[in-house]
């Protein structure tokens, strides 16, 4: 037995070994995730360091990104060089170690174009399919028969601008050469004021000479920093059947320079390069070309933005956003945001949002109603601080064949209900998962315009069982202080410049290993414990099996255990309470002085109260049993109007019983029955559904039991 005994030690703590240590590990990456969120980049440098060659792939993504946010990109190339070169290397590990590489453009340039080759991870929610959009188009009053189209908001606070495109006017006519072609009218640039508390245009005028010319213009693009004026215009060179190119130019918009818009370095000779998008932040212009080298049709592009005002060789876009179609009208919000609209030959144009992940790579989503409907969507824009935005479409019951339309940019803020497992003993870390996560995915797939802001939670209601520390990105940090209680649960509020959602519940749920996870013999060692009647010295009887508790808990020393005693349902229930509680507190003592950290033992003693079949007392006196619940209600009625408050309850055979009086004692129970009867009222007394089983089902509830809580 001794040699058994030993074996069965040693298979505990080798066992124990294994999960100790990944339970360590995944702590203190924990730890590490959490001040790397919270931007305490020091601190989440110190954690992952701690795990020396153990890092998870996840950690290791996340020290190299530490090691970048405070500057130091030779300990972030060397942090990711064995991920990268493994084959568990992502597409965006790729892309970040080339960030990492400033003094190697070869091998940087190498990775980017391995990264190039790999689809990035699909993001998209499905959006909820009773999602009513907050957005509303307005058609312009200014629109007209003819087309207008390409809206660009020159945000200038001393004079504000609307630009667009509209039909060319006759005294630009004059000098149009009669050898081109053109499959559609000519476009001038027009410019207007716009009231944006009416959402109304004012008096419209064409852009003078240097601006507009006799060729097709528009449409534009502003740089606020430099206050260049980048604009499409037909070149004098022609394309195969004389129809006309297109090349971006640009000109001087300070009102004491003469307006001669020069052409572009980038424009290429036989090839159109077109719809001009500034992105001042990135100093980078975003345009539309079909040279040589793209993916099919009209392909988008970018060039850095010298400080020369020249530009560098263009860079495609490539496969997340090109396709073998057309992708024309760019238009960039922050840097990060990327509008466009995109067509496939014989299809509409569709507007869609890339959202940058890395580099040239893009999540790229579709923008649902009312923005895209059956018809052509094209020419998107968003004033900076995002309170409105405009598009052109040729959808019905517009003025003419392009319509400018307007909006509000008016978000729904909405959370979504979350659920954390909590061990007991130990502090909850949330911080990559953290709750507004899951908001964003849904608040991205149901309106992708909710992605463009920022918005913070903050808490409405604290826990009721414990302390946590919430931070506005969603992160926090939850103690219990009541083990015994299985949920918990906090509130917050998503907020924004657009108001506030509606408090959102998060269920902080104590954690519970299930049986079937747990190896073989740790099995064995927690069943339940069963007693004799009345037996209260456990220790002497007992000791065996509450020694391998103690082993067990010692080979492991992450695990938590819930104790729970209960009685059989003979006897006053009070004396049953008491018995139970003694039994219970007996084991978790003993327990407890056997093992490190105590407080990984905790429970309470229950008695009777949730024996299956119990009621409060061992004896009923009943005025009816019946197979019909109609039945007995008729009863309890008739006796409810003579001064009694019997209740209904179902027994083990399914009758409901109607029980007029409860008691401990036959004696007692006999004498209320005979009062009754003195009163002309029909009654027998009867043991309750418990008492009526036999010595081994009662042994069966004197019993205490384990639930491993963490392991």
């Amino acid at each position: 037995m001794m040699k058994k005994y030993f074996l069965f030690i040693g298979l505990l703590f080798y066992n124990a070994l294994i999960g100790q240590n990944k339970s360590s590990i995944d702590r203190t990456a924990e730890w590490g995730d959490y001040y790397f969120i919270n931007g305490v980049y020091e601190k989440a440098i110190a954690k992952y360091l701690s795990l020396d060659d153990k890092i998870p792939d996840d950690t290791r993504r996340n020290l190299a990104g530490a090691y970048a946010k405070i500057g130091d990109l030779k300990k972030a190339e060397k942090t990711l060089q064995p991920l990268v070169d493994s084959n568990d290397a992502a597409v965006i590990d790729y892309y970040r170690f080339a960030s990492y590489l400033t003094e190697n453009k070869r091998l940087r340039d190498e990775y980017r174009r391995k990264a190039l080759k790999l689809p990035i991870e699909n993001t998209i929610h499905k959006a909820d399919r009773n999602f009513k959009s907050p957005y509303k188009l307005v058609n312009l009053e200014s629109n007209t028969s003819s087309s207008e189209f390409g809206a660009y908001l020159i945000e200038d606070k001393n004079n504000p601008q609307l630009i667009y495109a509209k039909k060319q006017s006759k005294k630009y006519n004059r000098g149009l050469k009669n050898k081109i072609k053109s499959k559609s009218d000519i476009y001038n640039l027009y410019g207007a004021s716009f009231d944006a508390d009416q959402l109304k245009v004012g008096e419209q005028t064409p852009f003078p000479q240097g601006i507009n010319s006799a060729f097709q213009d528009g449409p534009a693009s502003w740089d606020p920093l430099t206050n260049q004026f980048y604009l499409t215009r037909s070149s004098g060179n022609f394309k195969k059947k004389e129809v006309i190119q297109l090349d971006l130019y640009v000109l001087d918009y300070s009102p004491s320079e003469k307006k001669i818009a020069q052409p572009l370095n980038i424009n290429m000779i036989g090839y159109s390069t077109m719809h001009p998008a500034v992105s001042s932040t990135n100093r980078r212009l975003y345009f539309s070309s079909d040279r040589p080298g793209g993916f099919g049709g009209m392909d988008l592009y970018y060039s850095t933005i010298l400080p020369n005002n020249q530009l560098s060789s263009p860079i495609n876009l490539g496969p997340d956003i090109n396709t073998t179609g057309d992708e024309v009208f760019p238009f960039v919000y922050d840097e990060k945001f990327l509008f466009y609209s995109s067509k496939l030959p014989k299809g509409n144009m569709k507007l869609k949002l890339a959202i940058n992940t890395v580099d040239i790579r893009w999540d790229v989503r579709t923008l649902p109603n009312p923005f895209n409907n059956g018809s052509d969507n094209f020419s998107f824009y968003l004033n900076q601080d995002l309170d409105y935005g405009f598009l052109s479409s040729n959808r019905p019951k517009g003025k003419g064949e392009d319509d400018l339309y307007v909006f509000r940019f008016t978000p729904h803020l909405k959370g979504i209900k979350d659920e954390y497992r909590y061990n007991p003993i130990d502090t909850l870390i949330v911080s990559s998962k953290g709750v507004l996560v899951n908001d964003n995915k849904k608040l991205l797939a149901n309106d992708p315009l909710s992605g463009l802001f920022p918005k913070k939670a903050t808490l409405v209601q604290t826990v009721k069982h414990g302390s946590i520390k919430f931070n506005s990105n969603g992160s926090f940090l939850y103690k219990n202080n009541a083990p015994l209680r299985e949920i918990d649960s906090f509130s917050y509020v998503l907020s924004s410049k657009y108001g506030k959602s509606e408090p959102v519940k998060v269920l902080l749920r104590r954690s519970l290993v299930s049986t079937d996870e747990l190896p073989k013999a740790v099995q064995k060692t927690f069943l339940p414990i069963y007693y004799n009647y009345n037996e209260t010295d456990l220790l002497l009887n007992y000791k065996n099996r509450v020694d391998a508790v103690v082993a067990s808990m010692n080979a492991n020393p992450n695990m938590v255990v819930e104790i729970s005693s209960f009685s059989d349902c003979r006897g006053k229930r009070e004396y049953n309470l008491k018995l139970s509680e003694q039994r219970n507190q007996t084991i978790i003592n003993y327990i407890r002085s056997g093992i490190d950290k105590p407080a990984r033992v905790f429970g309470k003693g229950y008695g009777e109260d949730v024996v299956k079949g119990n009621t409060t007392k061992d004896y009923l006196i009943l005025g009816g049993s019946f197979n019909s619940l109609v039945s007995a209600k008729e009863i309890r009625k008739k006796l409810i109007a003579i001064g009694y408050q019997p209740k209904i309850k179902v027994n083990a055979s399914g009758m409901h019983q109607v029980i007029i009086d409860e008691t401990n004692s036959l004696t007692a129970g006999n004498k209320i029955s005979d009062d009754l009867k003195n009163k002309g009222i029909k009654n027998w007394v009867s043991p309750c559904g418990c008492c009526q089983l036999s010595e081994e089902a009662h042994q069966l509830n004197r019993k205490t039991e384990f639930k491993i809580i963490n392991f």
